[in-house]
């Protein structure tokens, strides 16, 4: 059993010490740029050519000790460095590499530069310099003009009059069904119409589902008041069913009077008058004085 376990762990520590070399092939040789007259500046205030490394995969890639060069003959030409935190490429991320010859002022600025009056090999080695994850040749062209994928992670590549360092190499700017929607209803009729129907039918909708729920309540409370037998849960209960008051003043007496009265059985006739008022209590004044006043003789 034990046995078993420390082949499993020695299967485990492999496989993380060649996760990243396999994760590696998924760097890709996005965008480069060789004739910088007006384009990107790095930290040190330097308009050098750059070559832009995208990860096409959705995992973080971790490149340091690979190699990069423009020197076929040469795939260890330069390494990037490792330690640098920066080295690590989120998913979909890129990072932008400087050929500008000044590899002391960092990890991301190569030994070799890029010379924009030819063409320009460029090739992306893993860390033991021998297996080729990407490799691009760079046509000769004009001022501040790139070289790369219309989309990022495109094998396709083409020459990019709008350059995009560190940053996706197409946007939309637009939405194709909002602008075919536009063009069909300029004024905007239909879709008012399509809004105030969508309300509509949502109030239409809420009203039904309130109702049935308020008939749903009332039958079970009419059911848990026959259940219970509670004199004054079935008076609310039919109550809110329509029944008149008179009678459930007549049902509440009845009730009373057989659960509660002790005394022999009589033949009796309840019944119940309404009375009425010439007048409202409500507005009736001697119901807003403290005492009545008495008449003097």
């Amino acid at each position: 059993m034990n046995i078993k376990k420390l082949g499993l762990l020695l299967l485990a520590c492999c496989s993380v010490a060649i996760a990243p070399a396999q994760l590696t092939s998924a760097l890709h040789i996005n965008e480069v740029l060789t004739n910088n007259v007006s384009n990107y500046v790095d930290p040190f205030g330097n308009r050098g050519a750059w070559i832009e490394i995208y990860n096409n995969s959705a995992g973080t890639v971790e490149m340091a000790g690979c190699y990069i060069t423009n020197d076929p003959n040469n795939p260890k030409k330069y390494m990037i460095s490792k330690g640098d935190l920066k080295t690590k490429i989120g998913p979909r991320q890129v990072v932008l590499i400087w050929a500008d010859g000044f590899s002391h002022h960092g990890t991301f600025h190569t030994n070799f530069v890029l010379d924009p009056t030819k063409e320009n090999y460029i090739a992306l080695y893993d860390a033991g310099g021998k297996n080729l994850i990407d490799e691009i040749r760079v046509p000769v062209m004009a001022a501040d003009q790139s070289f790369g994928s219309p989309r990022d992670g495109m094998l396709d590549r083409q020459i990019l009059e709008h350059p995009t360092p560190e940053a996706a190499n197409y946007v939309e700017n637009s939405n194709p069904k909002v602008d075919k929607f536009a063009e069909k209803d300029p004024i905007g009729v239909s879709m008012s119409i399509t809004a105030m129907l969508v309300v509509f039918i949502a109030l239409i909708v809420l009203y039904l589902f309130f109702k049935m729920v308020g008939k749903t309540a009332i039958r079970m409370s009419a059911r848990r008041a026959v259940k219970a037998g509670s004199a004054s849960t079935i008076a609310e209960a039919k109550q809110e069913a329509g029944i008149s008051g008179d009678v459930l003043a007549v049902i509440s007496m009845a009730i009373y009077e057989y659960q509660e009265a002790e005394h022999d059985y009589e033949d009796t006739i309840l019944t119940v008058k309404q009375v009425k008022r010439s007048y409202s209590p409500w507005s009736s004044k001697i119901y807003g004085l403290r005492q009545i006043p008495q008449r003097k003789l």
